[in-house]
């Protein structure tokens, strides 16, 4: 962040957004629903109905997750051929382009996360800010800037293994 960036309120604070992240890397993680409902419980997060999906024989399932941060942050939890996958939320939306609020949410979380996890990858460098993404005691994060049409800033929790059979299935399908 520059000096000159205003310093703007952020909901949910980032900071609080970067703990639950590390406790996501750093707890066990759930290999079974009982397991992911005590970590959910542990962390605050409370899960909603499933998703309707087009083909709900699907191997992938999400669920509305609400991370018990406040504001407007839209999340799920994701399984893969029942097993737990990951959260995935969206933070600072609105329905303005190239909003300051998500740019500055997306610069503080790369911030931070950086300090935790080390230098990013970035998977392709096509667009004007690619995502950034940090591999971490088996666990994939991922943050993702949206400012074209609306803006928002998604971030990703994922099993590293489960999400590269999942990727792998894709390329198969």
């Amino acid at each position: 962040m520059s000096e000159t960036e205003p310093v703007l309120e952020l909901n949910p604070s980032p900071d609080s957004v970067v703990e639950i992240v590390k406790k996501l890397v750093d707890e066990p993680w759930p290999r079974s629903d009982e397991e992911r409902e005590i970590l959910f419980a542990n962390l605050g997060f409370k899960s909603g109905s499933r998703y309707e999906l087009e083909n709900e024989e699907s191997p992938h399932q999400m669920t509305d997750l609400d991370i018990g941060l406040g504001g407007q942050t839209p999340g799920s939890s994701d399984t893969y051929n029942k097993e737990f996958l990951g959260v995935s939320v969206h933070l600072y939306g609105t329905q303005e382009s190239g909003d300051p609020a998500a740019q500055s949410g997306f610069n503080n979380l790369r911030m931070q996360l950086t300090e935790l996890f080390g230098k990013p990858d970035h998977p392709w460098d096509n667009e004007e800010t690619p995502p950034c993404i940090w591999e971490a005691n088996g666990r994939t994060i991922t943050t993702h800037l949206f400012n074209r049409r609306d803006s928002s800033v998604m971030l990703s929790v994922e099993d590293s293994a489960l999400a590269a059979s999942v990727e792998a299935d894709s390329i198969s399908s």
